[in-house]
């Protein structure tokens, strides 16, 4: 046995390189569902980015771990109550032109996470910050849009 026996059979894991609270300006890599290694059955939404800017937050202290041209993650756990309004609010931020809560349906859904990846290339926004969860662990939520915040400042 070689050291990349099973190499065939194995699949490939995240960057483990997730969003966390700043100003982000994205493109969209690839969308997709996976189901844990660590957890079988256990099934996420994932939305891989390339980061075209990012600006820490105002309180950040240290240096901030990512840049322009880095790869990051947007995970969301399907077994949450909150998965597909937090997934519909993101479909809605990439989209193109004017669309509604009821534009975003299952089937559009699986378009966007089909091999055609239809939304490649588009670009995000979004606002990350951290939230206490009830068990009182620390959350990262993303709020999403089409349109970079600075430019609609005082709009």
């Amino acid at each position: 046995m070689g050291i990349f026996s099973g190499m065939k059979d194995a699949s490939t894991s995240g960057s483990g390189r997730n969003i966390i609270p700043g100003q982000w300006e994205m493109e969209v890599r690839q969308l997709l569902i996976v189901e844990s290694q660590q957890r079988k059955g256990e099934t996420f939404f994932v939305a891989e980015f390339d980061v075209l800017a990012v600006e820490a937050p105002a309180d950040y202290e240290g240096k901030f771990p990512f840049k322009a041209g880095d790869e990051v993650s947007w995970l969301v756990k399907m077994s949450q109550p909150s998965a597909l309004g937090n997934i519909k609010a993101f479909a809605m931020a990439i989209v193109p032109g004017e669309v509604t809560e009821a534009d975003i349906d299952e089937e559009m859904m699986e378009d966007m996470i089909s091999s055609d990846q239809p939304t490649k290339g588009r670009k995000v926004f979004g606002n990350a910050f951290q939230i206490k969860t009830r068990a009182n662990t620390d959350f990262t939520v993303v709020k999403w849009s089409n349109e970079d915040p600075e430019e609609n400042d005082g709009k």
